[in-house]
């Protein structure tokens, strides 16, 4: 059996209980969660831990506390950012597209509001890139864990054997008995960079409607490569129509970066929108590549 005492001690450093109330004159409900440090004063958590939340307050387990502000919020891919005059350690950040199944996880957090010390819990990458509906949401390329998620548990780092964070984990958005959730970090980095270079965070929209291509699809419409993005839609005066992409198009690349799902295509474009550059498509259109 593996020792993964040093990497969660490690990791746990940067993990801190989240303490919520929601200001109510009949209930003043309070609620937990978790989140950990990814830049200075800023931590990561997922959106539904502080949706509701009137008051939020940030412990670590050596009872160190500050109260926290909101700084961004994405409840798509239910991921928020707290700021909070905290002195501790970010995690370092890794990324989702690197993961392969059957690769080891821990997911670290503050289960059932017990504030001790973060708890971790060991498991394999089951699948990248599910989708799944919670409620009125539609969550996609989420990185499935048989590593438990309790309540509690949801803000909190989903880490490789390197001590990186590749997830947030989701509670909310458990789908069967043995398996969690978590959100893939990526797009928290690029959440963490609009909001430190331009103090808010607005994610990016193209305007289109996609579907990822495959054999099967490519077969059916004779197209002579089988992975992209096939465009079903354009919406009229978007971006994406003033860049000149049209129905039909498959997109295969952004930025020289291969494309082969909808998480991928808003990620590369919004890394190029931080840095105030326009994103370039590499598109085949009735035999033909365009650069667009």
């Amino acid at each position: 059996m593996v020792d993964l005492s040093n990497l969660v001690e490690k990791a746990a450093r940067s993990v801190v209980a989240v303490v919520t109330r929601q200001v109510d004159v009949f209930t003043g409900d309070v609620g937990f969660g978790t989140a950990f440090a990814v830049g200075r004063g800023f931590f990561a958590t997922a959106f539904h831990v502080v949706a509701s939340a009137d008051e939020v307050v940030l412990v670590t387990p050596e009872g160190d506390k500050a109260p926290g502000r909101v700084a961004a919020g994405d409840p798509d891919y239910d991921m928020a950012l707290i700021y909070a005059e905290l002195q501790t350690p970010p995690l370092p950040m890794g990324s989702a597209l690197r993961l392969r199944v059957g690769q080891g996880v821990v997911a670290i957090g503050f289960p059932l509001a017990l504030l001790d010390k973060p708890t971790a819990t060991f498991g394999i990458v089951s699948a990248v890139g599910r989708t799944l509906r919670a409620g009125e949401r539609v969550f996609e390329f989420l990185i499935q864990t048989d590593a438990a998620i309790n309540p509690g548990n949801s803000g909190g780092p989903l880490i490789n054997m390197s001590g990186e964070a590749v997830g947030i984990n989701s509670a909310i958005i458990a789908g069967a008995q043995g398996l969690g959730f978590a959100v893939p970090i990526d797009f928290t980095r690029v959440m963490l960079e609009m909001v430190q270079k331009y103090g808010r965070y607005t994610r990016p929209a193209l305007g289109i409607y996609v579907t990822a291509l495959n054999k099967a699809l490519a077969s059916l419409y004779g197209f002579p490569i089988d992975r992209g993005l096939l465009v079903a839609e354009v919406l009229p005066g978007s971006a994406a129509d003033e860049i000149g992409i049209q129905r039909g198009d498959v997109i295969t690349k952004v930025d020289g970066k291969t494309v082969t799902n909808v998480f991928e295509l808003r990620l590369y474009v919004a890394e190029a929108v931080v840095n105030r550059r326009r994103p370039r498509f590499q598109v085949w259109r009735t035999g033909r590549i365009l650069e667009l």
